[in-house]
């Protein structure tokens, strides 16, 4: 599915959201208090066994017509890490079409997985993003309650918020500023509302669970982006073109992929936890 690049869903205030928001995560509670996001350890320390590596064999892919769920991503590599025998993926620049048509009468819900960027001050990259809803800027949509907390006693230390859903990416920390100050979310990406949208239209659950990569004080560079093609594979020719047009470029584009590295590892310790939920509703 192409998703088209337009602005206007930004400029109107979603409903529900608010500057002001407390965040709920297992392990700890965050606040968000003059613009910034202070955090405390509470006393419950939930753990997993599955929290450690699992075998190859969870990738797996579900058998035609076999139950499972649907995990919407934006690039091939959070679709690698997780495919298994209960999750069937959809890596939206590569849908040839509509999302909700995609989906099956087996489907048992929808989760967008992959990297997003922070909004909040103080939400380093690397921390977990539980998203409690998504909005587009207009509409916005709950993620399931049972589920959602389910999610947040098993990944340690995630973060559960309100999440924003854009159709191009933000560049700039200047505009992430912006839409922390007028929506309240917590992290933004580019998938999380088209899922949203296509659960509600087939009644399926619905959860977001995000790696945050570029954190709120972190730039976009259009170098990177250049790196991206349309089945979300990496194109490093074009980022290295790019560089040849921007060679000073190339230090903030280092610490990007730094941050990008840890998001990338907090997704695969994510990927035995999630298995283990998908694979018992």
């Amino acid at each position: 599915m192409t998703v088209e690049a337009h602005c206007d869903p930004m400029l109107s205030e979603p409903h529900g959201l608010r500057a002001a928001t407390q965040i709920l995560g297992a392990g700890r509670w965050l606040r968000t208090s003059r613009g910034m996001v202070t955090g405390a350890s509470s006393s419950e320390r939930l753990r997993r066994e599955s929290w450690l590596s699992d075998p190859m064999a969870l990738r797996r892919a579900p058998a035609a017509n076999e139950p499972c769920f649907v995990a919407v991503v934006g690039l091939q590599f959070e679709a690698r890490i997780i495919a298994g025998p209960a999750v069937r993926t959809v890596v939206l620049g590569a849908a040839l079409g509509p999302l909700a048509a995609m989906l099956l009468p087996t489907d048992r819900g929808v989760i967008s997985f992959g990297i997003c960027g922070g909004l909040a001050p103080g939400l380093a990259a690397g921390a977990c993003v539980i998203a409690s809803s998504i909005s587009d800027g207009t509409r916005t949509w709950a993620t399931d309650e049972a589920w959602t907390q389910s999610l947040a006693r098993s990944i340690p230390n995630a973060v559960v918020g309100p999440m924003l859903g854009v159709d191009a990416p933000i560049l700039e920390v200047a505009a992430k500023r912006r839409l922390y100050r007028s929506h309240g979310a917590v992290a933004v990406d580019m998938e999380s509302h088209v899922a949203a949208l296509a659960a509600s239209m087939h009644g399926l659950p619905f959860a977001v669970v995000r790696a945050v990569a570029d954190d709120a004080a972190c730039a976009l560079l259009t170098v990177a982006l250049a790196g991206r093609r349309a089945d979300g594979s990496v194109n490093v020719a074009g980022v290295l073109s790019a560089l040849r047009e921007r060679p000073w470029d190339l230090p903030p584009l280092l610490r990007l992929a730094l941050r990008t590295g840890s998001a990338r590892s907090t997704l695969m310790r994510l990927r035995p936890v999630l298995a283990l939920d998908l694979a018992n509703p």
